[in-house]
């Protein structure tokens, strides 16, 4: 008995053997059949033309996409916000981070690269430095810090805004009332 059998599972070419004619599996398995031998071939001309066309989806280092990552992260744009717009797995975004994952599909890093920092989410904190430009700004226009909180949806007349750090969503809130009153 051998180490597959012993723990109760079955080889490849045997699962794929069980697949109707036909197919690609069947032909992997070792079926040479015109119906196999045509899916194969039907297979392989698709993947050629999905090449010339550059949609090439071989595999390349990680690297790329890892410092990608880390700059993306650097700038607020985390995992889970990456995952949603690449529509890439947490698990596999985690894995190429952390250097576990050193090879990764072409297709697969074109994806995490097309992500850009604008793609931060509402919460994500950002530098407050260009936010307290802006209000004071809006206090030398003559408004007082009562009147910004309440315009920008704040329920008390109380402006709590950190120094060192805004969200992104009250620095849109904050540029928007700016340009309101610019105009």
């Amino acid at each position: 008995m051998n180490f597959i059998e012993q723990r109760g599972l079955t080889a490849a070419a045997q699962r794929m053997s069980d697949r109707p004619h036909g197919t690609r599996l069947r032909y992997l398995a070792g079926c040479k059949c015109f119906h196999c031998r045509r899916a194969n071939s039907d297979y392989e001309r698709e993947r050629q033309k999905a090449r010339e066309s550059g949609d090439w989806n071989g595999i390349v280092d990680a690297a790329g996409a890892r410092a990608h990552l880390r700059r993306l992260s650097r700038q607020g744009v985390g995992r889970r916000i990456v995952h949603a717009v690449s529509d890439v797995s947490v698990t596999v975004l985690q894995e190429i981070r952390a250097g576990r994952k050193t090879r990764i599909r072409a297709r697969t890093e074109r994806r995490i690269l097309a992500v850009t920092p604008a793609a931060r989410g509402d919460a994500t904190l950002i530098p407050a430095g260009p936010t307290w430009q802006r209000i004071e700004w809006l206090l030398e226009e003559g408004f007082t810090k009562g009147r910004i909180a309440l315009e920008l949806g704040r329920k008390t007349r109380a402006l709590q805004i950190n120094r060192r750090t805004v969200t992104v969503r009250t620095a849109a809130r904050v540029e928007a009332l700016v340009r309101r009153y610019q105009q």
